[in-house]
């Protein structure tokens, strides 16, 4: 491997686009070294990533779209022809040999050990029970008992790695198939499931109507706007509703500032923050402001001179149990077209030129109407006819409202999931 490079793989959590986009404003696209579809890795050796290096799993911890973050230590020729299989096997197997001597000299005890393979499906490369096997041996000639989390020839869940404690006590190993190397690496930081999952559904408060917006996506959401940052900065959400945002710009070291034109929503969001901080009994300084304020109506009294970024899920219409018509849908888009237009205006002269903005918008799952792509921007009304696009009617022309209110549309995003009527696009904004 280069020395002049330090070389981490993420592993990208669902929606692959949306994943690789957070860790490119993290991390910097320029130091994108190769996306192999599950596995994006990157250069860190350098100014802007060398905390990250010294704290993977802070670094893991604040990054919503990634599964676990793999630190790579070796890279071999890529060849993957029947004559060449041999050779490669063989390379890998005196890795193994040569690696673990040294990573577990001196341990005792139970090694829990796993093996996970990128992009060598189908492939004449590896023989991945061999390698098990091999790995087992050499651990067996240390003098150590293993227990091994594969189940066949597929790759271990991320959730049985966190759960057996295999980063703290034995080796995720890990090989990627890149275009010319395959690269091996150790897992140095896995996603918390147990802290996500007591964000998401231990809170005090929670409330079905006004969204259920995951601690996950509202990570990705604020590392868009954010970037590459090492300092405090100050986030904005204008529907604050139950304060998820909030809670992740806080454990983030960020300042959070929270409206909402229901006084519930406003205390909803208190409790929960303060539940939060000492739920996780985390040292970080928290400063939290909320008031009550519709969104439309905002002054220049209620927010402080400088806001980094504004952050907010906004309002995604009625909760829906059932696919929604033709009538339903447009009905929504009308009230949600107002409501953006004005809040948006709003909200221009309070924040700086270039300040970015994301929101979400609703996009509906149907099987019956009129599809629209949003490929290349929001797509035309929903009622024009457009080729079909994975069943999904988008918010018409919202890049024009935007427009008029004085924003530029950067980038848009979708998330979902398979079972849900309304899913999200995220929009972001850049004030002009």
């Amino acid at each position: 491997m280069n020395k002049e490079m330090r070389l981490f793989g993420f592993e990208l959590g669902r929606e692959k686009d949306l994943c690789l986009a957070e860790l490119s404003s993290v991390l910097g696209e320029k130091n994108l070294v190769e996306h192999i579809y599950d596995i994006a890795i990157f250069d860190l050796d350098n100014k802007e990533n060398g905390n990250h290096i010294k704290n993977i799993q802070t670094l893991q911890d604040n990054l919503g779209g990634t599964i676990k973050i793999i630190e790579i230590v070796e890279t071999i020729d890529a060849k993957t022809d029947i004559a060449t299989a041999t050779q490669t096997q063989n390379k890998i197997e005196q890795f193994i040999l040569s690696y673990f001597e040294k990573y577990f000299k001196d341990r005792y005890g139970k090694i829990p050990f796993c093996i996970s393979t990128y992009n060598l499906k189908n492939t004449h490369t590896l023989n991945i029970k061999q390698l098990l096997n091999f790995s087992k041996k050499i651990l067996k000639s240390l003098h150590l008992n293993s227990r091994f989390l594969n189940k066949g020839l597929e790759n271990p869940k991320s959730s049985a790695i966190y759960k057996s404690g295999t980063i703290e006590k034995g080796i995720d190993l890990n090989i990627i198939k890149g275009s010319k190397s395959i690269f091996i690496g150790k897992t140095s930081a896995i996603q918390n499931i147990d802290d996500y999952s007591l964000r998401d559904f231990n809170r005090p408060c929670r409330d079905m109507q006004t969204g259920m917006l995951p601690p996950k996506l509202a990570q990705i959401m604020i590392n868009l706007t954010l970037g590459n940052t090492h300092e405090p900065k100050t986030i904005y959400d204008p529907f604050c509703g139950t304060g998820v945002i909030l809670m992740e710009a806080l454990l983030m070291n960020h300042l959070a500032i929270g409206s909402d034109v229901e006084a519930k929503m406003i205390e909803y969001s208190k409790k929960n923050c303060e539940w939060m901080i000492k739920q996780l009994n985390t040292q970080k300084q928290h400063e939290l402001k909320l008031f009550q304020k519709d969104a439309r109506l905002l002054t220049k009294k209620d927010l402080p001179e400088k806001i980094d970024a504004v952050v907010t899920e906004s309002y995604l219409g009625p909760l829906l149990t059932f696919e929604p018509n033709q009538e339903t849908m447009d009905k929504i888009f009308r009230e949600l077209s107002n409501l953006h237009l004005n809040w948006l205006k709003a909200i221009k002269p309070l924040i700086s030129q270039n300040t970015k903005i994301l929101l979400c918008l609703p996009a509906y799952k149907t099987k019956n109407s009129i599809k629209t792509p949003a490929v290349g921007g929001l797509p035309s009304f929903s009622r024009e006819r457009a080729e079909r696009a994975n069943s999904i009617i988008h918010f018409p022309k919202f890049s024009e409202i935007a427009s008029e209110a004085g924003f530029q549309t950067l980038k848009i995003f979708s998330y979902g999931r398979k079972e849900q009527i309304v899913g999200r696009d995220l929009v972001i904004l850049k004030n002009i």
